[in-house]
């Protein structure tokens, strides 16, 4: 078996310094991802192995149309309900609010799958731009096995912080179909010649915590004033570490590629190009992602082990492999598995579409998506722990298949 060099504490340093070298905004579109995609190519040259970039296109309606409209559409249907369904107004149709509430439930139950559906799928629209990913490979001579390392590149600001976000979707949803089953079963007994109590009488709060919790979302939009170190300089770094100790110490089985991607803030487009352009050169039986986004916070390291509604699992192959590493390198109370119901997304959303075995790395800090998200919040112990499971993970599956 070949014998692999640790990732240890100075591959963390080095890791961090990369990190800063990049921490500054980088929008898509913007001369700070310019600025970025030059200190990325310098260092690719530096570090030898061989790589290219692949050019694609797209542009911001994902997620400043999409992403922000979705639950405030539902909270528009649910205001037409309400309107029909309240008395103070005088425009009581049990009739028309039964029909919206309906319409609503549907809306806001489908709206995940929705919104995963639309990476990918939704033509690019209004402003389109040039951008690309970044490719490089470490391949042997009779490769058994695949496995891609995955980190975007780009940065973007929003209104709310990242953790704001998920709660505005979850509280939305959860309220919204709480509302919406509410005046369902309101209309029902007005129909029936009854009058609703208790439960089945909504008042004006009910609606207007349903109705803020979904339609201030649409006041999210997209900016550039993140630096993004965690979101994800530190995942670019940590890919290209790897890739240096891996140039050093090839595996004998196991092809191994770097991909650092672009445009995942605007929609994920940088893994969806990636994928649909290979889906049928990757065999999904021997196919594997790790997608670090956002590692290295003071706080633990995330598995996302499923996320959206309905529950999508993350690969229970690399999640298994993961949970030995930290195992054995006694790492169990840094780690902390996570299900993600609805309000972010990253680059796995894409690739599991397609097919493939992907799990993520990352962690959670309220300044994702903001200013504050700066090189300051960047911890070496948790950027080694990062780094460790990669390159343990290649390890054991080059192992797995030799055998």
């Amino acid at each position: 078996m070949v014998i692999i060099l640790p990732y240890t504490e100075e591959n963390a340093k080095n890791a961090h310094n990369f990190a800063s070298k990049i921490a500054f905004p980088r929008l898509v579109g913007t001369e700070g991802e310019l600025k970025a995609q030059q200190i990325i190519t310098k260092e690719l040259e530096s570090i030898g192995n061989p790589f290219h970039t692949e050019d694609l296109k797209c542009s911001q309606f994902v997620i400043n149309i999409v992403f922000r409209f979705i639950l405030p559409i539902g909270a528009l249907i649910l205001l037409v309900a309400w309107i029909f369904s309240e008395p103070l107004l005088g425009l009581n149709n049990p009739i028309v609010s039964l029909i919206f509430a309906l319409i609503g439930f549907m809306w806001l139950a489908l709206s995940s799958t929705i919104i995963n559906m639309s990476f990918g799928r939704v033509p690019n629209l209004g402003t389109i731009y040039d951008t690309k990913n970044f490719i490089s490979e470490i391949e042997p001579s009779t490769p058994k096995g695949h496995l891609i390392f995955l980190a975007h590149y780009d940065s973007k600001s929003q209104l709310y912080p990242g953790i704001v976000r998920v709660i505005l979707f979850i509280g939305g949803i959860i309220s919204g179909l709480i509302y919406s089953v509410r005046v369902i079963g309101n209309s029902i007994i007005v129909l029936f010649g009854n009058i609703p109590r208790g439960f089945w009488a909504p008042g004006i709060f009910a609606f207007l915590i349903a109705f803020c919790f979904n339609f201030l979302l649409a006041f999210n939009y997209v900016g550039n004033k993140s630096p993004g170190a965690l979101d994800d300089s530190t995942g670019v770094a940590t890919v290209l570490e790897l890739s240096k100790i891996f140039k050093a110490n090839p595996l004998k089985n196991l092809k191994l590629t770097f991909l650092i991607s672009a445009a995942e803030e605007l929609g994920l487009y940088g893994a969806d190009v990636f994928v649909k352009r290979r889906k049928h050169q990757l065999d999904p039986k021997t196919t594997y992602f790790l997608n670090y986004d956002g590692i290295g916070s003071k706080g633990k390291t995330i598995l996302l082990t499923s996320y959206g509604i309905p529950l999508k699992k993350t690969s229970q192959t690399l999640n298994n492999l993961i949970y030995e590493i930290v195992e054995e390198q006694s790492l169990q109370d840094s780690l902390r598995k996570l299900f993600l119901p609805i309000g972010a997304a990253s680059d796995h959303v894409p690739i599991q579409r397609a097919g493939f075995e992907v799990t993520l790395l990352g962690s959670f800090i309220a300044s994702f998506h903001t200013s504050k998200d700066t090189i300051e919040e960047i911890n070496d112990k948790s950027l080694k722990m990062a780094g460790i499971i990669g390159e343990q993970l290649a390890k054991k599956l080059d192992y797995i298949l030799e055998n």
